[in-house]
Parts: structure tokens; C-alpha cells; sequence
């Protein structure tokens, strides 16, 4: 549950400020499910708003209303256009394609953080960080809903969107009760299950699942740490003419693996770096230590990191190499 004095302040800091940037990282649904539903909120209450994500909306969420006014292009970010940053479901600045301009925000502009990250340090001038929500979503709805903000449908299916995506349909660890009250309250105020199911669940195509097909060939069982691994390289994805959005989910797949410690997904990437995915269902594995070995975070049974370097096989399996 978020303070609720810290609410109070963020809808007055919302109700005085006219020109609002709104960012969140990259391929995620509970951040596109955050932006998009900020998005029209802060639109009905006649706010100039102005959403970034540091790459372009991957095709299942586009569905959602307003992903196609998102801007992708740092460059277009002036923050002296701004007087209000609300940072929602980022970890950390870099995730949000801004960190180089971090830095260079005016002492005027009051940045929110707003998020559920294990490993979120904090770096707002307001932080509202729930360490325990399933999703930023079922966070936005708590806020929206002690500053009574109108939250029709559309809006409704942003947030589900957000819920559905970082819980698994349901299926992983980070459900729980606030999950699973919020999604049917959700649903109450008209949520499109179904056209969420259909766009980001059963979307698949048949060269994707090939491409999990080979991730699936290279399972790989480390006995020592107990850990079971993947790779999926560039190379794959070139000759399936698939894209990275490919691999959407099958960290989450592959976690429903039993008698191991946890999962972790290697994939290429175009920009000449490593992308790894990790999952556990067991308590008392914490991969967001892991992924901080790599400058990642994340959750305790969900987490990841981006690291240079490409994939080699060698004679005892795959390894990164240094670019």
C-alpha cells in the first residue's frame, strides 16, 4: 500500500502543474499499461501531457489508445518544456532512454518516481515505492482512485494490461491478493479481457514459435548453482525474420520448470548487446542480486540486465565474449 499523504501530494503536485512528461522503459506492458493510462488521465483533467519510451511500442501492446503519439527520440525531450516528470515503473533513470539528461534537469522541474521495483533506489524528489505491488498498474489505480480521478473503460484496460503482463496471466509470483482484487475492480469498470488476451497472449506466429523452439533446444542445466539457461541470438533472429519482441515471455514459460533454483535467458541484440532475463519461483533465491552482478535489478523473482558483448558456442557451451 502506497502512504497516503504521499498520494495527497502527488495529485496536488498533478492539479498545479499544466505540462506533464510521462516515460517508462522499454517492451514492457506494465509500463506501456502505465503510460498509456497516465496518459489519459492527465488529459481529461486538461493537461498538456507528453509520453516517452526509449523505443518504439512493441506490436502487442498497440492496442492500447495513444501508443501511437508516444515519442521514441530523446533528442525531442526539452525538460524546460516540462514542470512535472512522473517516472512510472522504471527501476532506475537509464531505463528510460533519459539518463544522459538526467542530470541536466532545472531545480523547477519535480520529478515523481513511481514504482514497485525490489531495487529501486529512490531517485525522485517524490518516490512512491511499493516493493510489494504486483504491478506499477495496480499502483496507478490506487492513486487514481484516492484522487478520484474518472477511470473509464479505456483507461480500465490500460491498467489490466499492466497487471495481466507482469503477474503471467495470473501464473507467476508476483500474484497476489492486490492482483487479483484490483483486476476484478478493473474489470467492473469495463477492462477488455479479452481483447488483452488475444493481442498479448495469443499472438503468437509461427516463425515465433520456432524461435522459442530453439531456445527451448538449448536448455541448458548448470548443476553447480542450479540454474537452467538459454540462448537466443541474432543470428536467429535474422534468419526467422522475427524481431526481439519474438522472445516476449519465455523467461515467464520456462519458470514453470521444477526442482531448480531458477532461469535465466541470454538474447541478442541488435546494438551489440546481451539482454538476460532471470525467474525463480523459490523463496529463498533473490535474482535481482544476480542481475545487480551485471547492472540490472528488478524483483526477487523477476529480474534482468543488458550488458555488451555477443554469444559464442564453444566446446562447453554457450558464453558471452566482449565486443
Amino acid at each position: 500500500m502506497l502512504n497516503p499523504s504521499s498520494l495527497l501530494q502527488l495529485t496536488r503536485l498533478v492539479a498545479r502543474s499544466e505540462r506533464i512528461l510521462v516515460a517508462s522503459h522499454q517492451n514492457c506492458g506494465d509500463a506501456t499499461g502505465s503510460v498509456t493510462a497516465c496518459r489519459l488521465v492527465l488529459q481529461n483533467m486538461g493537461k498538456k501531457v507528453t509520453v516517452f519510451l526509449p523505443a518504439s511500442v512493441p506490436k502487442g501492446f498497440r492496442f492500447l489508445p495513444g501508443t501511437e503519439f508516444i515519442i521514441t527520440n530523446p533528442a525531442l525531450i526539452n525538460w524546460r518544456d516540462f514542470d512535472l516528470f512522473l517516472c512510472v515503473d522504471a527501476a532506475e533513470p537509464a531505463l528510460t532512454g533519459l539518463a544522459d539528461k538526467f542530470t541536466e534537469r532545472p531545480a523547477s522541474l519535480t520529478t515523481v518516481n513511481f514504482d514497485h521495483h525490489l531495487t529501486n533506489p529512490e531517485y525522485g524528489d517524490l518516490n512512491l515505492v511499493d516493493r510489494m505491488a504486483p504491478a506499477t498498474c495496480a499502483m496507478l489505480y490506487e492513486w487514481f482512485q484516492a484522487a478520484e480521478y474518472h477511470i473509464d473503460r479505456r483507461i480500465a484496460t490500460c491498467l489490466l494490461t499492466g497487471i495481466l503482463t507482469d503477474t503471467g496471466s495470473f501464473s507467476n509470483p508476483a500474484t497476489n491478493e492486490i492482483a487479483l482484487e484490483t483486476s476484478a475492480q478493473l474489470l467492473l469498470r469495463g477492462a477488455s479481457v479479452g481483447v488483452i488476451l488475444n493481442k498479448v497472449v495469443k499472438n503468437k506466429s509461427l516463425p515465433e514459435l520456432k524461435l522459442w523452439g530453439r531456445a527451448f533446444e538449448r536448455l541448458h542445466e548448470n548443476e553447480t548453482l542450479g540454474l537452467v539457461t538459454t540462448v537466443i541470438t541474432k543470428q536467429d533472429i535474422e534468419e526467422l525474420g522475427v524481431t526481439n519482441e519474438a522472445l516476449e515471455g519465455v523467461a515467464n514459460f520456462l519458470n514453470d520448470l521444477q526442482g531448480y533454483r531458477g532461469v535465466l535467458v541470454l538474447k541478442e541484440q541488435t546494438d551489440g548487446t546481451i539482454k538476460g532475463s532471470l525467474r525463480t519461483t523459490r523463496d529463498d533465491v533473490d535474482v535481482s542480486e544476480l542481475a545487480k552482478l551485471f547492472g540490472g535489478g528488478g524483483h526477487r523473482k523477476a529480474a534482468g540486465f543488458t550488458t555488451k558483448g555477443f554469444l559464442v558456442e564453444g566446446p562447453n557451451g554457450w558464453e558471452i565474449k566482449e565486443s
